[in-house]
């Protein structure tokens, strides 16, 4: 009987909330997570906008909408502030489309830096934001020798960081028999020597400071993250990686650049899975020995 009794009381307590919403502000309660970047996630309740982004306490806020707006407040950090306490308020309004199933979000963010190209996606789980950002439709396998890969700052396998900055997307799905490949980068796997130059250059450090010692760590740490759907054996997996990236000398002709193998990690199933925090098991492929 109590047990019903605070269930009931549970229900009257949401629709109060809700009840004091318009029909745009309850159209996006749930959870959505950005298009440009995955690790930061936006939760709308109807009393509340909790926000988290990378490196960052969650900020928790007030917000409102209409059909075309939505407007909210946080703190700036104490180091942006300018001499006018009106500053110490970053104010907050995104113009927004909303798609015609709902599920994603376009416009532009204004604040107090500019206006900037905006995007969200509503999803129930960082897989399901994958496969409907990059369009490949996918169920990863099972496999409890897997490891853990990708706690922020924190996962190492031996001496390497597995930091999720240090992995190339690759995502495999099944159609009619067919095989879907694309990287993060690319709508399929025909660039792929170019994608793997590409995102090396944007995690090596840039700068004198950086340079060296701290230029052959982000080497050692890039790997290649597989997104396959299950029915497709390691052997395809590995087949479609085939590739040769010829050596180039560096600028002091005295050492080869781009020389370490690279380790290729399987992802698998996970429950409550999301970016830091992710499982999976290394492929022994044609890759170690072809890609350089």
């Amino acid at each position: 009987m109590k047990k019903s009794v605070y269930i009931s009381n549970f229900l009257l307590f949401l629709l109060a909330f809700s009840c004091g919403q318009n029909s745009s502000e309850k159209e996006l309660n749930g959870n959505w997570r950005a298009i440009e970047s995955e690790f930061s996630t936006w939760h709308f309740f109807p009393d509340s906008l909790v926000l988290k982004f990378p490196g960052e306490s969650d900020e928790k806020t007030n917000w409102s909408a209409n059909k075309s707006q939505i407007e909210f407040e946080l703190p700036n950090l104490y180091w942006e502030l300018s001499e006018t306490p009106e500053d110490s308020i970053n104010r907050i309004l995104i113009n927004y489309e909303l798609s015609e199933n709902r599920d994603s979000l376009f416009g532009t963010l204004r604040n107090n830096w500019g206006v900037h190209k905006f995007g969200l996606l509503r999803t129930k789980s960082y897989i399901e934001y994958l496969k409907k950002k990059f369009a490949v439709e996918f169920t990863l396998p099972k496999d409890s020798s897997g490891i853990y890969l990708g706690q922020m700052y924190h996962s190492t396998i031996g001496s390497k960081k597995l930091h999720p900055n240090y992995g190339l997307k690759i995502f495999m799905g099944s159609s009619n028999n067919k095989i879907i490949a694309r990287t993060e980068l690319s709508e399929n796997l025909n660039n792929l020597e170019f994608d793997i130059k590409n995102f090396k250059d944007s995690i090596r450090p840039l700068g004198e400071e950086f340079a060296g010692e701290n230029e052959m760590y982000s080497e050692e740490r890039f790997h290649l993250r597989i997104f396959a759907d299950k029915s497709i054996p390691d052997s395809i997996v590995t087949n479609k990686l085939k590739i040769t990236i010829n050596q180039k000398k560096s600028e002091d002709n005295k050492h080869y650049t781009d020389t370490l193998p690279i380790r290729i990690y399987r992802i698998l199933k996970t429950k409550g899975i999301d970016p830091r925090n992710i499982k999976g098991k290394e492929i022994k492929t044609i890759a170690n020995t072809v890609y350089n």
